[in-house]
């Protein structure tokens, strides 16, 4: 099984869909992605239309690329939408519903 990179940060989460099942899931406060500006729910949203199940594997792979680059801005603007798609992903509300 596949699952989210774990950026050192307390940030892992593990989630695949497998024909239409979900395999396992694991979400903490430390994973509610922190969003600057509308454009990450974008990225996020066009990420999930290309690559469907699979766009969380994509933006991890673009924080990896930003990371290996010495580029801290992007590598963390990837991983907070790596961690938004994962959120989007999950059928339920996550946090406090007011």
């Amino acid at each position: 099984m596949q699952g989210f990179a774990d950026d050192g940060m307390g940030g892992a989460c593990s989630t695949r869909i497998t024909a239409g099942v979900r395999l396992s899931m694991s979400l903490s406060i430390s994973t509610i992605p922190y969003l600057a500006d509308r454009a990450h729910v974008t990225d996020a949203a066009e990420l999930i239309a290309a690559f469907g199940d699979d766009a969380g594997f994509e933006a991890a792979a673009r924080a990896d690329r930003y990371r290996d680059l010495g580029n801290h801005i992007n590598f963390c603007r990837w991983r907070q939408i790596e961690r938004l798609i994962v959120l989007m992903s999950v059928p339920r509300a996550v946090g406090t519903v007011h």
